[in-house]
């Protein structure tokens, strides 16, 4: 059977190589010599292809067809031709020193080692102080993975330059390919020790270096050699400044910020590193370490532009945190209000404040319950001299406030104003999805719909979503039957006091979707919007127990998914309980293979099993 398969893939081999031959033979009138010369080399025909390259070599000694010709020779082989073909080589370029690498390689395959070796070390006395002379060796000998010598060219390179060049760099990138990271690591750092001007260069190396390091050791590594730098060089910031950036990468925010403070007071900085750094934290939703960062720029005082700029980050990162559910208490809501007012009062209403006028009026009007205040806070606002579109955005945050108050006509009033005097840009659609989400709150689905469907053709991607999501809400759950219509204005009127947040309401409507109409396909919705704000609440059990109905009670709804994944990260993040959250994980894969889940679902569930 065995010889069976041999014969058949010799036969498989020679009609291959004859095909090829009948191709070539066809065209080769229409190829040059060139050509056919690199067709011959891709087929493995040496021979041939060492009789074209001899004789475009001989037209002009080009180095191109020297390569090509030569291992053309060596793969036939025939070393006397090869050996014969390199001295000349060497006689045209006597200053080029690589082809006498190509001569010691000669040697090695031909059992001479010895004699290699004495070719090589000849060659490296020959040098002579040229940067490219020194790099060209290097490279001959990096071509053929001869680390150690290539090495040696450069440390004697270093000797003859006598500091004029130290080929810090290409003696890095070789250690690199030693997989010598320590050593790798020292020639960068010790670059970065003659002068900071290297500085990106030298993180683009790293970025690489790090991207495709597979066991993961040269990062602690860099971290590691960084620390002992900046404790050695302690006047040399950019040790620090790179230590900041590894960090970074990290998206190690903390130890950043450590780094960041200590280099701001080292060099009597204005804040601005760490203001920088609180931004970058903030982006990464990393708003403890971004707090602090902007607290030590506030306490340090001095520069205004900076302290203030902190002072209205920090407080703009603390509105987040409630908008999150992270600061979900009342005296959370409080403390924020009372930190706004002060300093809103401190540095006035103005353009450079007007965004947290808009994060007060917010606060009051969603969480605190004080919509009076909100509509004094954004009427004062709009009167500034501000943008068109910030104006714009201000009438959409006040027509919100009037639908917390309950009135409607004022409401739809604004938000029409802001669409008619925004048309075709993205304030107002958004001004236009929210007049049609008001209408789908009081029951005017069609009219609603009409517009939504508008709206699915947004260049607004978010906008789109949304409206595209409310619009198939709509036509899911009306028109089947005078109960299933009553269902979906009961779960309009829930959804708009969940918006009002009057939870206590919001939550008796939906139970009476539940217990009146269990067959109305907006069941499932209101099991999920439950869920929602039990889980807005904090109150995990009870949440859980609506997802879990959601899940299993619905599996083959939309929101079968989303409830799954809800349950795994719940399950994940705040139960602890691996298992449970590898099974919906696991869920998602296996049964929705179409949600947008999935992906993250997946990583979730190897991340959990322990896979690397």
């Amino acid at each position: 059977m065995r010889n069976t398969a041999s014969w058949l893939k010799l036969v498989f081999l020679f009609s291959l190589l004859m095909a090829n031959s009948i191709v070539i033979g066809q065209n080769q009138d229409q190829l040059t010599d060139s050509q056919l010369a690199m067709q011959y080399y891709r087929l493995g025909v040496y021979q041939k292809a060492a009789d074209l390259f001899e004789k475009l070599y001989q037209k002009g000694r080009s180095d191109f067809y020297y390569g090509y010709y030569l291992n053309s020779l060596l793969q036939i082989p025939d070393y006397e031709k090869a050996e014969s073909l390199i001295e000349g080589q060497i006689k045209l370029n006597r200053n080029n020193l690589k082809y006498n690498v190509d001569l010691g390689n000669l040697q090695e395959l031909k059992g001479n080692p010895d004699r290699a070796k004495q070719i090589y070390h000849q060659t490296i006395k020959k040098l002579t102080p040229s940067v490219s002379q020194i790099n060209n060796l290097a490279s001959a000998f990096i071509d053929k993975r001869n680390y150690e010598l290539a090495e040696e060219v450069y440390a004697t390179g270093r000797k003859l330059m006598k500091g004029a060049y130290d080929f810090r760099i290409e003696m890095a990138q070789l250690y690199y390919y030693q997989r010598n990271y320590s050593q790798m690591i020292v020639e960068f750092l010790e670059l970065l020790n003659v002068s900071d001007v290297y500085m990106q260069q030298v993180q683009n190396y790293f970025q690489q270096a790090i991207y495709n390091d597979a066991d993961e050791s040269l990062n602690q590594l860099l971290i590691d050699k960084l620390l002992e730098y900046s404790r050695n060089y302690p006047d040399n910031k950019a040790f620090a400044e790179l230590l900041i950036w590894i960090y970074v990468q990290n998206r190690n925010f903390p130890m950043a910020l450590i780094q960041a403070r200590a280099l701001d007071r080292r060099l009597s900085e204005d804040g601005h590193r760490v203001v920088a750094l609180a931004r970058l934290a903030t982006d990464n939703n990393d708003f403890a370490t971004a707090v602090e960062a902007y607290q030590y720029v506030i306490n340090k005082g001095g520069n205004q532009e900076y302290t203030n700029a902190a002072r209205t980050e920090m407080l703009q990162v603390m509105y987040r945190r409630i908008e999150l559910g992270i600061d979900n208490q009342q005296s959370d809501y409080e403390q924020l209000e009372k930190a706004l007012t002060d300093a809103l009062q401190d540095m006035g209403i103005n353009a450079e404040t007007i965004d947290l006028v808009r994060s007060l009026a917010k606060l009051k009007s969603i969480y605190l319950g004080k919509t009076a205040d909100a509509q004094f806070l954004l009427e004062d606002a709009r009167t500034l001299r501000l943008p068109k579109t910030e104006i714009a955005a201000i009438d959409i945050e006040l027509a919100d406030v009037y639908l917390m108050q309950g009135n409607d006509v004022d409401a739809t009033l604004a938000y029409a104003r802001v669409e008619d005097n925004n048309k075709n840009n993205p304030v107002g659609s958004e001004a236009k999805l929210r007049k049609a989400k008001l209408a789908y709150y009081i029951g005017n689905f069609m009219w609603a719909q009409a517009q939504l469907d508008a709206l699915k053709a947004s260049v607004e991607k978010l906008t789109a979503n949304d409206a595209a999501y409310l619009s198939v809400l709509i036509e899911d759950n009306t028109g089947w039957s005078d109960a299933s219509d009553t269902a979906m204005l009961i779960y309009a009127h829930a959804d708009l006091l969940h918006y009002q947040h009057n939870d206590s309401a919001a939550l008796r409507c939906l139970d009476s979707i539940i217990a009146n109409y269990p067959d109305a396909p907006i069941v499932d919705e209101a099991w999920y919007l439950k869920a929602g704000i039990y889980r807005a609440k904090n109150q995990i059990d009870k949440a859980m127990d609506a997802y879990r109905t959601v899940a299993e009670k619905y599996p083959d709804d939309v929101l079968a998914d989303n409830a799954n994944y809800t349950l795994a990260t719940l399950y994940e993040n705040r139960l602890n309980d691996r298992e449970a959250a590898m099974t919906h994980y696991l869920k998602i894969i296996t049964d929705y293979a179409s949600s947008i889940f999935v992906t993250d679902s997946r990583k979730r569930y190897r991340a959990l099993r322990g896979d690397k």
